[in-house]
């Protein structure tokens, strides 16, 4: 009887941590990220904090036409798009999460994160090179 149960916990355990798919695979992040290195992309509009306080909200990360380089950042269950102005050095300045996006927000059982992210990214930035 112990038998079964460890074998009935072992296949549900399973099935649970293959249920879900990441919105980016960590290779794909980096593979994409190493793409970004050398862009630059402006501000379509004045990008806000998606998540802020009271006294944050009105206040623009970027304002629109500022010259800005991305990084994107991945886990399993959400992806953060950094962005910093394009004249500063990355090891310095960390920059602005200006998307994060979560898998519950996106179907990408199809391996199409990398596709969904850029769409939402193609709403607030366009290439400056």
């Amino acid at each position: 009887m112990l038998y079964r149960a460890a074998i009935l916990l072992s296949f549900l355990m399973l099935i649970l941590t293959n249920c879900s798919s990441p919105i980016l695979k960590s290779e794909q992040a980096v593979q994409w990220n190493q793409e970004l290195r050398e862009k630059v992309f402006r501000a379509k509009s004045d990008i806000f904090p998606e998540f802020a306080n009271q006294s944050d909200k009105d206040r623009p990360l970027f304002t629109r036409g500022t010259l800005v380089k991305i990084q994107i950042e991945s886990s399993a269950d959400w992806v953060k798009v950094r962005a910093r102005d394009a004249k500063k050095d990355r090891e310095n300045t960390p920059g602005h999460v200006i998307l994060y996006v979560f898998s519950d927000d996106l179907n990408t059982d199809e391996g199409n994160g990398r596709q969904l992210i850029q769409e939402r990214l193609d709403q607030i930035l366009s290439p400056a090179n």
